[in-house]
């Protein structure tokens, strides 16, 4: 019976190793994919070297068939600050603000428009938005990186801040693989109210998507199901905005706490020693 008893236990401690190790290792793949992804160029600069391989080698060729918006508009923002899409324009640094999508041609395609904050007018009235588009062509048989070659300049792309072409592509690139990524629950999840959270995520039922939908909260978690480390964080001073609509900075002492803290409970425990 105590033979038994152990090897249960040895197995069901293995199967979490053996779990762990799943998830960590389809986190890596993830990684070095968004990692090619943005800098493809970079890595075959890199390895094309060492290994003879051509771009044609190193491009994921996926079928832009597969590439499809989760509706048929999508806004994907940018953080102000680390945001890794910036661009130099006449020794300025720009940042790319969000990227708009949108299906056309009955989802034969999806026209992509980028943001940087640029407007047409002189200020004394309301300025209208001038973005960076390229219209991606979706089709059974045309892989992602051919749809991007064909694209071609911006026929308007004298006009205005100019976006590198290759940081332009990368954009297109990024927003295929949200695209993919849009059926994976254990990536991208709707986001729901906080109060609705925990039980959001142990019944999956859509009524709290509907109810965050009514109270005007649209928007995904990109990555809470991924398992993260549980850790403290120090006490410290912190810039933060307060007062009446958040609009006065002060530096503020933050309290010690533990961060993922849910994440304890989920540790293995109770083996004997």
């Amino acid at each position: 019976m105590s033979e038994s008893t152990d090897v249960t236990d040895l197995l069901d401690a293995l199967a979490k190793v053996l779990l762990r190790c799943f998830a960590l290792g389809f986190l890596l793949l993830l990684i070095w994919f968004g990692v090619f992804v943005l800098a493809g160029d970079v890595i075959h600069n890199l390895h094309g070297k060492m290994f003879g391989l051509s771009p044609h080698e190193l491009n994921l060729d996926l079928d832009s068939g597969l590439i499809k918006l989760p509706m048929p508009a999508l806004c994907v923002r940018f953080p102000q600050e680390n945001n890794p899409l910036i661009f130099d324009w006449k020794g300025e640094e720009i940042p790319i603000r969000c990227i708009l999508m949108g299906d056309m041609n009955q989802g034969k395609g999806i026209s992509i428009l980028i943001d940087v904050g640029e407007v047409m007018g002189d200020g004394s009235e309301l300025g209208v938005p001038i973005y960076t588009y390229r219209n991606f062509r979706r089709e059974s048989g045309l892989t992602v990186e051919a749809a991007i070659r064909e694209l071609g300049p911006n026929t308007m792309a004298d006009l205005g801040v100019q976006i590198p072409d290759p940081l332009v592509m990368d954009c297109i690139r990024l927003c295929c693989s949200l695209c993919l990524l849009e059926n994976d629950p254990s990536i991208i999840s709707p986001d729901v109210l906080s109060k609705d959270r925990d039980r959001f995520e142990k019944t999956s039922d859509e009524k709290y998507v509907d109810k965050a939908h009514r109270r005007g909260k649209v928007g995904w978690d990109v990555g809470r199901q991924v398992e993260v480390m549980p850790h403290y964080r120090r006490p410290h001073l912190q810039f933060a905005w307060t007062g009446t609509g958040r609009a006065v900075p002060k530096i503020v002492p933050r309290r010690r706490s533990i961060v993922h803290r849910s994440a304890v409970e989920k540790v293995p425990s109770g083996f004997d020693a």
